[in-house]
């Protein structure tokens, strides 16, 4: 108990001792009053400005050092003026308060931190938190020797009177209040250019710039009324200025170590409306008493009514001495005030249109940035919500982080730019938007986003009260930038979502196109397979077939077995038939694919178990197999259960004079009831004509460039033929016969010439087989007989009419 009261003895001392000889030499009550009130004040004020037991300590030590010796110079002060005036003694006692606490007053603003705090004058500089750091000059106690040296003069003066006689002294009494006088004035001089200094060098800081603008107000105001007040004679010089340096000591010592640097702005705007109307007030009341002391009462009547008005008046005056008169305080706070809206989108808009009230400029507007997703957020004039894909530099949340208020600001980049030129980057981004600061927007899983303020046509630096409006209007917001966070990234999704949708069905389409290109490759390919059946159709025989396969087609899908067989005569090649079944059904678009089971390589298991194998290269469309009897069992088995799967369509062919070369079991099974017949080409003699028409215009164009035509009495013979080579034998006759033909017709000479002779068909038509009874052929291509031309059908008896 008692080492904490120590510290207190050597105060307390002093100052009963003062009190003591005031006191005794003034011998009234109010010196001894004083003696009692003025230590109590002073053990009072020091519990005051003791460090708190629990919790952390805003004020260093240092400044409650600097904060108790104000307090003690201010008492001691007091204590010496209570005694009788023209004490030496007493003077000297004075001036050594005043003098304390005008260099303790110095020292304070020395110390002053950027986070606020104060540093004792042996520490170094510690690590200030974000980019800014304080000047050594700054920590400079120039000052504070220059008012040391004056106010020892004021002290030495009254105290080597006081320690000589009278008679021995050679000093004046009025040097003494010269001394004082002119240490008042210097150092409030000196409180208020080291008040300056702090403010230029350190008005970026937040929080310092709010102190040191607040110190240098109060300073210059005490020395405005304190000079004014001496040079009128208000009141003796040695009196007037050291009661101004003692309320500038603790005006600036409050503004150093209060724990709420705003408090000082805000305080600062009253009291300064109240000087700087009270004060002309007041020294001219104080005038006109003292030239006309008959009316004093009047004039004090009239001062009060003034002061009445001076207090009324204080609030309106005091605004325009707000940071950029207020108009960025106010505007925060009403978007604060609208960040309250239940509804994100709306509160966002709302919160927005109020802080575009910071800029005059129509093209700088405030913004709300997300990282997820990155976007920008912004109203225009009309006050509509607009948002553009945005991505800001990564090293921004990362200094932003580490400032004050998580508030980093431009002209803090450009200060620092050339010892820190990383961050040149993203100074000429701020640059590029004209943007003045970014708040950050946190959550507890790190940050969201910020607040993007607009410089406009701003000079003045934030100060401590905007930032703070800033970061609790980032605080307010930041659920709702959750929020709308959330309903972006749906929004964004929904749209990628669609885009993807949209890729897709550009892709579905071009693979519908190509799958369209390729079906109608395919389709053109099998039909020019199919073209060899042009002409087909006329005879009967030929008509059963063709309805038989488009039957058959238009079943496909109903063919569990999922195969077919086409018989047909030696001679007639059933490809051009099959490729007809393939495209009057569903899978006319597919692949139609003709192996001839009789080759090799079609013998092997390995053939048909590759990538290349025909059942992959005919899949979902048909694979036809030539002569499939010729294939090994194993084949034509795994053949069936592929069919029988789906795989394709299996059509099979075989020649009617081959039914003694069967089948597999399962691949018979399969084919059993799917089966067609070709018609040979003696029994589709209505088609011979144009079969042979199409023939002879399609090899002559091969051979000779132009197609031929033919005379019908080649027709005639012709249709006379049995055919027993069937198309084969046409096919060779025809290329023959475009070889022989002198000119663009063939004639019944270029068939003589080829030696051909048309057989007889049967005995129930009549004629013999014999080729003697068949009609002789001249050398100009005429008949040799007189008789008609025998045709295949049986004459019928002639009506009667």
């Amino acid at each position: 108990m008692l080492a904490r009261w120590r510290p207190l003895f050597l105060p307390v001392g002093s100052l009963l001792y003062v009190g003591s000889a005031a006191a005794l030499a003034k011998d009234n009550w109010s010196a001894w009053a004083a003696l009692v009130l003025i230590p109590l004040f002073l053990v009072l004020s020091w519990r005051r400005t003791e460090a708190p037991v629990q919790g952390q300590d805003d004020i260093d030590p240092s400044a409650r050092r600097a904060l108790r010796a104000v307090i003690w110079g201010g008492s001691m002060w007091a204590m010496a003026r209570t005694g009788p005036a023209g004490r030496a003694e007493l003077d000297a006692a004075a001036n050594l308060g005043v003098g304390v606490a005008a260099v303790a007053a110095l020292v304070a603003l020395a110390r002053i931190s950027a986070s606020g705090r104060l540093l004792a004058p042996a520490e170094r500089i510690a690590p200030v938190k974000g980019l800014l750091s304080p000047p050594p000059s700054t920590r400079s106690l120039d000052a504070a020797g220059l008012v040391t040296f004056l106010w020892g003069i004021a002290i030495a003066l009254p105290l080597s009177r006081a320690l000589t006689s009278s008679g021995a002294s050679r000093l004046a009494p009025l040097a003494s209040d010269y001394a004082t006088t002119t240490a008042g004035i210097g150092s409030l001089l000196v409180l208020v250019a080291a008040a300056w200094r702090l403010r230029v060098l350190r008005r970026l800081e937040l929080g310092v710039a709010d102190r040191a603008a607040g110190a240098l107000a109060l300073a210059t105001t005490a020395f405005l009324v304190a000079v004014p007040a001496a040079l009128l004679d208000v009141a003796p010089p040695d009196r007037v200025l050291p009661i101004a340096l003692l309320m500038a000591a603790f005006a600036t010592t409050w503004t150093a170590t209060t724990s709420e640097p705003t408090s000082v702005s805000k305080g600062l705007r009253g009291v300064l409306a109240v000087m700087l109307m009270g004060s002309p007030v007041t020294l001219l009341a104080g005038v006109a008493a003292r030239q006309a002391p008959q009316y004093a009462g009047t004039i004090v009547l009239g001062s009060c009514v003034l002061s009445i008005a001076v207090g009324l008046l204080a609030r309106a005056v005091a605004r325009p001495f707000g940071p950029e008169q207020s108009r960025w305080l106010d505007a925060i706070e009403r978007a604060t005030e609208r960040a309250l809206e239940p509804e994100p989108q709306t509160a966002i808009q709302r919160t927005l249109e109020a802080l575009s009230k910071t800029s005059s400029m129509p093209g700088n507007r405030p913004e709300l940035w997300q990282i997820d997703p990155p976007e920008a957020i912004s109203v225009d004039i009309a006050g509509y919500l607009h948002s553009a894909r945005a991505e800001a530099p990564a090293s921004l949340f990362e200094l932003a982080s580490a400032e004050p208020e998580r508030t980093l600001r431009a002209e803090t980049l450009r200060l620092v730019q050339i010892r820190k030129p990383e961050v040149r980057p993203l100074l000429d981004w701020f640059d590029s938007r004209n943007a003045f600061s970014a708040t950050l927007i946190s959550e507890e899983e790190g940050p969201t986003g910020f607040i993007l303020l607009p410089r406009g046509n701003r000079t003045a630096p934030m100060s401590l009260e905007e930032a703070r409006a800033v970061r609790n209007l980032a605080d307010r917001i930041s659920a709702l930038m959750g929020v709308a966070a959330a309903l972006s990234r749906s929004q964004q999704r929904e749209l990628a979502a669609r885009a993807e949708m949209g890729e897709l069905e550009a892709k579905r389409a071009e693979l519908e196109r190509a799958l369209d290109a390729e079906g109608d490759v395919n389709r053109r390919a099998t039909e020019l397979l199919a073209q060899a059946l042009t002409g087909v159709g006329y005879s009967p025989a030929s008509r059963v077939a063709l309805d038989e396969l488009a039957r058959l087609a238009r079943r496909t899908g109903e063919l569990t077995a999922g195969a077919l067989l086409i018989q047909h005569p030696r001679g007639v090649d059933p490809v051009p038939w099959a490729a007809r079944l393939h495209l009057d059904g569903p899978r006319s678009g597919t692949r139609f694919v003709v192996i001839d089971a009789a080759r090799s390589e079609f013998h092997s298991p390995a053939t048909w178990s590759s990538d290349t194998s025909p059942c992959v290269l005919a899949l979902r469309g048909t694979l036809m197999v030539l002569d499939a009897a010729a294939l090994p069992s194993s084949i034509q088995e795994d053949l069936a259960l592929r069919a029988r799967s789906g795989e394709f369509l299996l059509v099979l062919s075989r020649g009617t004079e081959r039914e003694n070369n069967p089948l597999s079991p399962r691949l018979n099974r399969a084919v059993e009831q799917a089966q067609v017949t070709l018609p040979c080409l003696a029994e589709r003699a209505e088609e011979l004509r144009p079969m042979l028409i199409e023939r002879l215009a399609r090899e002559g164009l091969r051979q000779r460039g132009e197609p031929l035509g033919v005379e019908p009495r080649v027709v005639a013979l012709l249709i006379e033929h049995s055919w027993p080579g069937n198309e084969r034998e046409l096919d060779a006759l025809v290329e023959a016969l475009v070889q022989r033909a002198a000119g663009s017709v063939v004639t019944a000479a270029d068939l003589a010439a080829l030696d051909f002779r048309p057989d007889s068909l049967t005995v129930a038509s009549g004629f013999s087989p014999d080729q003697r009874a068949a009609p002789d052929l001249g050398v100009s291509g005429e008949l040799g007989t007189p008789l008609p031309l025998p045709t295949r059908r049986r004459p019928g008896p002639r009506r009667r009419r």
